[in-house]
């Protein structure tokens, strides 16, 4: 797959990541509204196991069978290929099945009290996950990311109006004439049902993709031979059990930073409900903007693993560091100034989504520590595929272990050396101790590319000149809004329109400055043409 088809399929996959993160930013507004901090806060802690026991199950398993199925196919092994998707069923089956059946039995014993209602609605979708992550690992080793990008926004769709809903019905109906605290457990249950019925909605889809193009997808004919039930089996495992626990520990920090913060806080007096409202602020609010631009770095590590997988396969060692250059270059010239633009308008974006008085300048000054974060977040889960894409995943294993202990040692310093006065922002110190996270995982991460494939930075065109346009943009954006908002005395319009401007500001900049070396801009579907235009080429 050349540069620009990757850049595609990364296309695909961004633009409908980007859609889903939108919507669930969209719905969690309202969603917020009606369930309340406590109620984000008692979600984000059941939604946390469950995406840790998902970690462990089946969330590997796209990369999985998306390296595997793309390595025989390079190698026209297409009866093997077929055959490791249905070993991959059979082991999502087993697995992601009894991972469901025994968080169930065990969600008392493993997350707060006010969060097992929630756990347990989740339960069946672990199962369900799993499946739906074969499916879409065999499209895109097919190089089609469209199936996957549909699915995901249909399944964000559904969870939005299932979750609004459950949430609304929940806590009208059952929760009626219930204490506060009990009606914002029933609607972080009616938020995990939406969660359910999304990913079912996506399952149907894939499965009806798959019935209908199986026939075109299996029609190739090569020089093949039959591997051993037994031999697929292990390579699966080789693969996703390193990987698995990679991942694990690369996403484990959700779950630290969640247990850290639970035990100091309630070590410093901080009663329960407050403790899970503020947590509630962090998870349903800060945490949530932020994914938005790093769903373009999970799209580019998803899109870029066929091609990698069968470069290196082949011993194309050129061809992987172009494909490593190409998603990481494209990546940073969207994922900086949104880092920068979430950082400079924070406090107009929280207020517009989440309008909570009580806690809008708490989770605006949140989001404006920890913006940067974004930025390292989307290095390091680039370069954590890539290296998964390599058959190397013991490497960011290793890398995520130092960088968590790293991380934990320095959130509880910092937690534990606030005074009581100003537990209420110790927030802040969650997104400063995420950040150095990230930081650590893109310099680790970034060694070990140089010594595999000796793949270098280029950091004058992938970081210097977006920072430079960024900040340029950040100051615009700025003076726009403050004037907009001075002399309309309103948020939303002055902010739509900044937002607007900042795009037009910065683009324009990057146009300017890569003149000379446009060739990331023609590999950008789209702006390729504005790009041509521009330079007439």
């Amino acid at each position: 797959m050349n540069k620009k088809s990757i850049v595609k399929q990364a296309g695909i996959l961004a633009i409908a990541g980007i859609i889903v993160r939108i919507i669930g930013v969209l719905y969690r507004s309202p969603l917020t509204a009606m369930i309340g901090d406590e109620g984000n806060g008692y979600y984000s802690t059941a939604y946390n196991i469950y995406a840790m026991i998902l970690l462990i199950s089946s969330y590997s398993i796209p990369t999985a069978i998306s390296k595997l199925v793309s390595e025989k196919i390079a190698l026209k092994q297409y009866a093997n290929a077929k055959k490791i998707f249905k070993c991959a069923i059979l082991y999502i089956t087993v697995v992601a099945g009894a991972a469901a059946i025994i968080t169930f039995i065990l969600a008392p014993w493993i997350v707060d009290p006010g969060a097992v209602f929630a756990l347990r609605i989740l339960c069946p979708t672990i199962f369900l996950s799993g499946l739906v992550g074969v499916m879409r690992g065999y499209f895109q080793a097919y190089n089609t990311t469209l199936y996957t990008s549909v699915s995901q926004i249909l399944e964000q769709i559904f969870n939005a109006i299932v979750s609004v809903g459950a949430a609304y019905f929940f806590i009208r109906s059952i929760g009626a004439g219930l204490p506060k605290s009990v009606s914002a457990q029933l609607g972080a249950g009616g938020s995990a049902l939406g969660t359910g019925a999304g990913v079912m909605i996506a399952l149907i889809y894939l499965f009806t993709m798959f019935l209908s193009k199986r026939s075109s997808m299996t029609m190739e004919t090569g020089h093949d031979h039959a591997d051993s039930t037994k031999a697929i089996f292990k390579a699966i495992l080789n693969i996703v059990t390193p990987i698995i626990i990679a991942t694990c520990v690369y996403n484990l920090v959700t779950v630290v930073d969640m247990s850290i913060f639970y035990s100091i806080m309630k070590f410093k007096g901080l009663d329960r409900i407050t403790r899970v409202s503020t947590y509630g602020v962090y998870a349903g609010k800060y945490t949530v903007l932020m994914n938005v631009p790093v769903a373009l770095a999970s799209a580019m590590s998803t899109a870029s693993i066929p091609a990698i997988s069968g470069a290196y396969a082949k011993k194309d060692i050129k061809a992987v560091r172009a494909a490593i250059e190409n998603a990481i270059s494209v990546s940073m010239l969207v994922i900086i100034p949104c880092a920068v633009g979430l950082a400079v308008l924070s406090y107009p974006i929280m207020g517009v989504l989440f309008p909570q008085r009580e806690t809008l300048m708490l989770a605006s000054t949140t989001l404006k520590i920890g913006a940067i974060a974004t930025v390292f977040y989307g290095i390091s889960t680039i370069s954590n595929g890539i290296l998964q894409a390599l058959g190397m995943p013991n490497i960011p294993l290793k890398n995520a272990v130092v960088a968590l202990i790293v991380h934990v040692v320095l959130l509880s310093v910092l937690l534990l050396g606030m005074p009581h006065r100003y537990l209420r922002y110790s927030l802040y110190m969650l997104a400063i101790g995420t950040t150095v996270y990230a930081f650590q995982m893109c310099i680790t991460n970034q060694k070990a590319l140089l010594k595999i494939v000796g793949f270098k930075y280029k950091w004058k065109r992938v970081f210097v000149i977006p920072t430079i346009a960024a900040l340029l943009m950040g100051v615009a954006t700025y003076l726009v809004y403050t004037l907009l908002f001075s002399l309309t005395r309103r948020v939303f319009l002055p902010l739509m329109l900044a937002i607007m401007i900042a795009m037009v500001v910065y683009f324009g900049i990057i146009l300017f400055f890569y003149k000379d070396h446009p060739q990331v801009l023609y590999n950008i579907p789209g702006f390729d043409k504005i790009a041509r235009k521009v330079y007439k080429k």
